[in-house]
């Protein structure tokens, strides 16, 4: 059986939102939703917190400290080498990359990603984006690969944004994997809505909805979608 860990990617450095990790979204810090949400993925036999070594990301380690997660610390900009080092760390067979911006990350779709993966005999999965006209609201899901295909790329590229974007090789270079884009259920098929937090503008308007609609960490993916239509339409 292929061990499957999910790699929350995080930091305090973000140069447009600099804090953004701990900035509260209702009651709760940012990091909270995500690494709440992620640890419900039934698919997932580990969840891993890949952070730096900067003294500002104490702070998440401690949040972590919460949850029943792995803290792996390594490179601010490297992250690719932060990733192929927390699934070292957590014997990951499959790693699920998430991005700790998407405070509305789903496990239900973490679940869907996973078991689509596992099916068919793909090098890499995602249904994150409007890739490959998958249709998914901007803000649920993950990407999937192998631990032995990340640490492969690691090996295979030097370029800056190739270690920062873990997944950009990929996708710089399609003709070499064998690609999924998971289509999108009917309920989350609104492309045209984004739910990730890039600003503090972006998390202004989320705290403005997560009030007005009484969104928790416990909200399904489905009900978060038909709350923030109706919200984006009011």
């Amino acid at each position: 059986m292929s061990r499957v860990v999910a790699v929350v990617q995080a930091r305090m450095g973000s140069s447009r939102f600099p804090g953004k990790m701990m900035a509260k979204l209702g009651d709760q810090e940012l990091l909270n939703w995500v690494l709440t949400r992620v640890c419900n993925a039934k698919e997932l036999d580990q969840v891993v917190l890949a952070t730096s070594t900067s003294h500002d990301d104490d702070q998440l380690v401690k949040v972590a400290s919460n949850f029943k997660v792995l803290v792996v610390r390594g490179s601010q900009d490297d992250v690719l080498d932060r990733f192929v080092q927390a699934a070292k760390d957590s014997n990951a067979d499959l790693v699920v990359r998430i991005c700790a911006d998407n405070p509305f990350v789903a496990a239900e779709e973490i679940d869907r990603l996973v078991v689509a993966h596992k099916s068919g005999g793909f090098d890499y999965s995602c249904n994150h984006q409007q890739r490959l006209d998958s249709r998914y609201a901007d803000g649920f899901g993950a990407e999937v690969l192998s631990a032995a295909l990340l640490s492969d790329i690691s090996k295979s590229t030097t370029q800056t944004a190739h270690r920062e974007h873990v997944t950009s090789y990929i996708w710089d270079n399609p003709q070499k994997f064998k690609i999924q884009a998971v289509m999108a259920p009917s309920e989350l098929a609104f492309p045209e809505i984004k739910l990730d937090i890039d600003t503090p503008e972006d998390l202004q308007m989320l705290n403005e909805f997560v009030d007005k609609y009484a969104i928790t960490t416990a909200s399904s993916a489905a009900k978060i979608v038909q709350a923030f239509a109706e919200f984006s339409n009011s």
